[in-house]
């Protein structure tokens, strides 16, 4: 059980190390693999802006300065967590 809990506490670390290190150099965790700007047209379906990337950084900057309401945050990590969380609670409810 203790090797089990300091497997954990590593793991949290080294989330917390690699998030750290985003906050310290956003340029070089906000990529085109990382980010997609999408716009809502008059339907209210997201369509997809071709990414114009340049190393200055200004990406970063944008996100600062726009909205709560016009930003919008999605994990694929936690989407998986979600969706196993999702089948593990359908197993309970069948049984």
């Amino acid at each position: 059980m203790k090797k089990k809990w300091s497997c954990l506490r590593i793991v949290i670390s080294m989330c917390a190390v690699l998030g750290w290190w985003g906050m310290l150099y956003p340029e070089l965790t906000l990529t085109p693999d990382t980010v997609k700007i999408s716009v809502e047209d008059e339907n209210g379906t997201l369509k997809a802006l071709p990414p114009e990337w340049n190393s200055s950084g200004s990406l970063y900057l944008e996100l600062l300065r726009a909205g709560e309401e016009k930003i919008t945050f999605r994990s694929k990590l936690l989407t998986g967590i979600s969706s196993l969380w999702e089948i593990l609670h359908e197993g309970n409810e069948n049984q």
